[in-house]
């Protein structure tokens, strides 16, 4: 019983550690940077969301974005 407690202790510290390095503060002076267009993952954002709009129909599926409705495009 108490190997199972350590354990669990010991688990409960690594994913408190985990959850807490994923946190960063940015200065205002960086903001500007990372929000450079260049960084974005696709330079057109318009034909992304043609893209995106027209991906479900083609596929005859949807899921895992914003569209809804049947694969057929009904």
């Amino acid at each position: 019983m108490k190997i199972f407690n350590l354990m669990f202790y010991l688990g409960s510290i690594y994913l408190v550690v985990i959850f807490f390095s994923g946190c960063a503060r940015v200065h205002q002076k960086d903001r500007g940077f990372l929000s450079d267009p260049i960084l974005q993952l696709s330079p057109d954002p318009m034909s992304d969301g043609l893209e995106s709009h027209n991906l479900p129909r083609r596929e005859g599926s949807t899921g895992g974005s914003s569209g809804s409705g049947g694969g057929c495009g009904c």
